[in-house]
């Protein structure tokens, strides 16, 4: 099992059933050229890769509002926004190239798990750390984000993206055997 810390999750992750694409030499290579990837992949016990992306926005409490990530009409999408997009995105991406064989596929595919370097069914999930003033922006930030994915997600079968806040997650059977809140680091006196 692997462990990480991530936005105040801990992940416990099965050795042979994820990776990260961060963690991979083909990633890094590119990832200076606008690259971006969700923060964690791993395969289910029913035979499907989930996406996780984890994000908390909780040291900013003070000076967040709505319109810092929720799209506006008429407006540029805000960069928070625009960033999950873009890890989304990319990552469905990273995985066709694998799975189509294409020359940097080939490259990737003999880091990931062997069931992963085949289409599969994917479950891709956004669990977000909102202040509580804020998380009244939850569902429409969910629907902003499929309803610009929509054609994108279409393309590798998947429904829709699921935006969770971070209780949500650790609530969810799902998740919960995999993830836990993070113990705070504690200061040696």
């Amino acid at each position: 099992m692997a462990t990480y810390e991530e936005s105040g999750l801990r992940l416990t992750l099965p050795d042979d059933r994820h990776f990260r694409f961060a963690d991979l030499a083909p990633y890094r290579v590119l990832s200076g050229q606008h690259l971006k990837e969700m923060d964690f992949a791993w395969i289910d016990g029913q035979g499907r890769l989930i996406l996780l992306e984890v994000r908390s926005y909780a040291q900013v409490t003070e000076t967040l509002t709505g319109p810092d990530f929720m799209p506006t009409k008429g407006r540029a999408a805000p960069f928070r926004f625009q960033a999950l997009l873009d890890k989304v995105t990319d990552t469905l991406l990273m995985l066709a190239a694998v799975w189509s064989g294409t020359d940097w596929g080939r490259t990737l595919s003999p880091l990931l798990p062997q069931a992963a370097c085949q289409p599969l069914p994917l479950k891709v999930v956004i669990a977000v750390d909102l202040p509580p003033a804020l998380t009244v922006h939850l569902q429409g930030l969910r629907d902003s984000l499929n309803a610009r994915l929509q054609g994108r997600l279409a393309l590798v079968d998947v429904p829709r993206v699921v935006l969770m806040d971070h209780a949500r997650l650790l609530s969810n059977p799902m998740f919960s055997s995999f993830v836990q809140t993070a113990r705070p680091c504690q200061v040696q006196a």
